[in-house]
């Protein structure tokens, strides 16, 4: 009795103190530009030696549909018909793929990318096919730019398996299987390639539902415990270039009755997106109405679609409000519901955390990305800290999730009072200060534009960390730029991993 007593006091002496809970209000009208979500456009390149790019150069368009739609990521279709029979690409080539790259990187943007060879159909004999390339030379260029992709990884939201057919659908094709719904031998060595080609922390997006489970021989759905694992069923995902048409999406599906649950099941862990092939206004006016359009995107969680294809479809959302409410709610829209937060913290030990966020939007958010607690005086001192929520698991469709956590103040933090934000930037070094590539939550009066961060209407008093938790040193001295772990042990600034301090215009790092 006496120990459990003990433990009960021991708690008590180093519980973090809640303060008064705050309230957020939602903005549901608001369309704003959100990291690797929304309406796309596509920059195409038919590559050659002289003229390797698909995007450089065509910045004053992506600029046009970056203010005017709020475009955060495009699709970007590189073609290989000029070197359909040649197993090597020149180094031009290759590097076109970076410029094009670091143009979107400079833009805050994202690409979907997809490789394909042609175009264009023709009659052979009786039958539509399509000049693609051979796998040995497909396996050759792709190869070849492996090292580019992974250079790249940062800047690629996904990449579209491409490669087989025409336009890289996976139908019309000299090499592949002609007009196939299914995976061949030669098909599948294409999927295997890609999977170690392209960077692993991305997913691979196949035509149709069959080829996925094909591919893996499985024809459960994703789970929660097997997402993001890494796994070719975890990394296989979706892209329809015929939304909307007919109830199947012009063969898109074998049998909708089981083929689109599964699916909805599938993009709660891997994206979907794509474009509608409706052409003819009496199919739109059927096929693509508000109701049908907004349930479809819902149901099968949608995260992009082309914003100018097809036009006839397009610009019938536009006029009649399709346009605006997809532009809000494809991919995820996350909102502030309500927090808690201690008000009153010793440095070096733990504060309460715990608010509660809905995602108003279509889909989840897949590619990892972490969240952060920060702590910024007004003497612009600021203390991230990271919390141990995975964003990619908050749900759409308005469910709400909570982050409920008991976190470590660094004992390195001076006294004094510091605003709460919330903060969630880009998972990669190389683009992660920058504000274009955070995310932003749909409330009035949160988003902190110049910082990528959002003010969480609370406040913390931090006291010096006169009695820490046992194992605790105080911070030692050191000079300006000097890095502490919370046990006050000396690190490299410049390559420790942890909670990010930025003191003035000096960044520096400490753990947790």
């Amino acid at each position: 009795m006496k120990r459990w007593m003990l433990l009960i006091a021991a708690g008590c002496l180093f519980a973090a103190v809640y303060g008064e809970s705050v309230t957020y209000t939602a903005d549901n009208t608001t369309v704003f530009s959100n990291p690797e979500r929304g309406f796309i456009t596509m920059l195409e390149g038919h590559l050659t030696k002289s003229k390797p790019y698909a995007v450089k150069g065509k910045e004053s368009t992506l600029d046009s549909y970056k203010s005017k739609e709020s475009m955060s990521i495009v699709l970007v279709h590189y073609y290989l018909d000029n070197f359909v029979s040649k197993s090597t690409l020149p180094d031009a080539v290759l590097n076109g793929f970076d410029a094009d790259m670091q143009v979107l990187r400079s833009k805050g943007m994202k690409a979907i990318v997809r490789f394909s060879y042609t175009n264009t159909t023709y009659m052979n004999g009786d039958e539509e096919s399509a000049k693609d390339a051979t796998w040995r030379v497909a396996k050759s260029h792709i190869n070849q730019y492996k090292s580019h992709w992974q250079a790249n990884a940062d800047v690629i939201f996904c990449f579209q398996a491409g490669i087989v057919g025409a336009w890289g659908e996976w139908y019309f094709s000299d090499n592949y299987g002609n007009q196939s719904g299914h995976i061949n031998d030669a098909r599948r060595e294409v999927i295997d390639s890609l999977l170690s080609a392209v960077p692993h922390d991305r997913c691979i997006q196949l035509r149709t539902p069959l080829f996925k489970t094909d591919y893996v021989g499985d024809t459960e759905p994703l789970t929660a415990e097997e997402a993001y694992k890494g796994t070719p069923k975890a990394r296989l995902a979706q892209h329809n270039d015929a939304f909307l048409y007919d109830y199947d999406n012009m063969g898109t599906y074998e049998d909708t009755a089981t083929q689109k649950p599964w699916l909805a099941q599938e993009t709660l862990y891997v994206p979907i997106g794509g474009e509608t092939d409706i052409t003819e206004a009496d199919k739109a006016q059927k096929w693509a109405t508000y109701e049908k359009t907004t349930a479809e995107m819902s149901r099968l969680h949608w995260t992009f679609i082309q914003s100018g294809y097809a036009e006839t479809t397009t610009n019938m959302w536009r006029n009649n409000g399709t346009f605006e409410e997809l532009n809000r709610k494809m991919g995820y829209r996350y909102q502030l519901v309500s927090g808690t937060y201690s008000d009153q913290v010793e440095a070096g030990h733990k504060m309460s955390v715990n608010m509660q966020i809905r995602n108003a939007g279509y889909a989840p958010l897949y590619n990892e990305r972490p969240v952060y607690l920060v702590l910024k005086s007004n003497q612009n001192s600021v203390f991230s800290i990271q919390l141990k929520a995975d964003p990619r698991r908050w749900l759409p469709n308005g469910v709400v999730s909570t982050i409920d956590e008991q976190v470590t103040v660094p004992v390195t933090v001076p006294a004094g009072t510091y605003e709460l934000y919330l903060y969630l930037p880009d998972a990669y070094p190389s683009i992660a200060s920058n504000p274009a590539y955070a995310i932003r939550f749909a409330n009035e009066g949160v988003w902190e534009a110049s910082t990528g961060m959002n003010k969480l209407n609370a406040t913390v008093t931090v006291t010096e960390g006169q009695n820490p938790p046992e194992g605790l040193q105080q911070p030692v001295e050191g000079k300006q730029g000097q890095a502490f772990d919370v046990l006050g042990r000396p690190v490299d600034a410049d390559s420790y991993q942890g909670v990010v301090i930025r003191n003035g215009q000096k960044t520096i790092h400490v753990g947790q």
